[in-house]
């Protein structure tokens, strides 16, 4: 059923002390629209002031009547850009000629169906073959591909033409929201753009940068959970936060299907500590939230309650930001440093000779 606008109650706008949430969402017709007409979801949203960033993968029908819907509710709705499936889903350095032409095919679109949507999610992230090799590799391998990462020869026009892209979104009217990896913001803080050339990903002028500190990873060791370390850590830096992953057969089968399931203690903890730092947390995913039946719980959730990161787990991620600084910074000032290196050591031979000279001179 679709649920009559006056019987939505006044929307609950963000605050000081409340953030915005949005739900990036990859569910397609039909499975899409009947989540949105199930369990309340359509006023649950409109009434809290939430956003969706709905997966673009099929520029159709369907999904346009999805976007019209969200847009009848007053709820903000992004445009997670995305490619189909077999050309890889999300976008890096290789495949920046296909972004501006999906991003092109998206605006008409959009237009042609009378689509309104606040912003563009570009998801930037590295290429699916390029992980799976690195996966494979050893410390000797990572130590090469950093190295060789210095000639990364599509980095300079991949940046230029990405830049061109967000302009030509904004003048198209759109907001530009980037998903980015945490240790973008290591690679920025060092002044390097080595981390970029090696993972094949870039640093974008975004209106809404959102660090992905997801706290679910594939890691026994750490009991499948980071424990919100890398929230603590990354999130002064932070325009927006990506929290999650919930579970859920939605989930299983998406894109993010290897990230195991936060429970809801890890999930609200994770939020509560975003919210200490943005007043914009994004939350993957919608699907997995409605299938948990989680929706009731973030409505009244307390956002002033007490909550801390695991802290072993902190100084665990604390201490590989310091390693990746050290690195970064090692490899962006040797070319500068063996030179000097060497000619510091020619003045301490030199001035040993020439003491050594003085000396027998005195002896005579």
């Amino acid at each position: 059923m679709v649920y009559p606008l006056d019987t939505l109650t006044e929307p609950v706008r963000p605050g000081l002390n409340r953030p915005q949430l949005i739900f990036f969402c990859e569910l397609e017709n039909p499975e899409l629209h009947a989540l949105l007409v199930s369990q309340q979801v359509l006023p649950t949203l409109a009434a809290a002031g939430y956003g969706v960033a709905l997966a673009t993968r099929k520029l159709d029908e369907p999904t346009a009547a999805v976007a019209r819907l969200l847009n009848r509710y007053h709820i903000p709705v992004i445009a997670w850009l995305l490619l189909p499936p077999g050309e890889g889903f999300w976008f890096h350095l290789q495949n920046y000629p296909q972004a501006i032409e999906r991003y092109r095919a998206f605006h008409r679109w959009a237009k042609s169906g009378g689509v309104q949507f606040q912003a563009v999610g570009l998801d930037i992230e590295p290429p699916t073959s390029e992980l799976d090799r690195i996966q494979r590799w050893g410390v000797r391998d990572l130590a090469r591909r950093a190295w060789q990462a210095r000639e990364n020869v599509l980095f300079a026009a991949a940046r230029a033409a990405y830049t061109e892209l967000i302009t030509e979104i904004h003048h198209d009217g759109y907001e530009v929201h980037t998903y980015q990896l945490p240790i973008l913001a290591d690679d920025r803080r060092a002044g390097t753009t080595l981390v970029q050339r090696a993972l094949d990903i870039v640093d974008l002028p975004a209106d809404v940068e959102v660090l992905m500190c997801y706290s679910s990873a594939p890691l026994d060791a750490l009991g499948n959970d980071l424990g919100g370390a890398l929230i603590t850590s990354y999130g002064p830096v932070a325009d927006s936060i990506g929290v999650g992953t919930l579970s859920g057969s939605a989930v299983r089968n998406s894109s993010s299907a290897g990230s195991p399931a936060l429970p809801w203690a890890a999930f609200e903890r994770d939020l509560l500590l975003a919210a200490r730092h943005t007043d914009t947390i994004y939350v993957y995913s919608l699907e997995g939230c409605v299938e948990c039946g989680l929706m009731p719980r973030l409505t009244t959730l307390d956002w002033q309650a007490a909550c801390q990161a695991v802290r072993w787990k902190q100084d665990l991620v604390g201490t590989v930001r310091s390693l990746i600084l050290v690195w970064l910074l090692t490899a962006r000032f040797s070319r500068r440093l063996f030179p000097w290196l060497g000619w510091g050591l020619f003045a301490l031979l030199f001035a040993r000779q020439v003491r050594a000279a003085l000396q027998r001179g005195e002896g005579r």
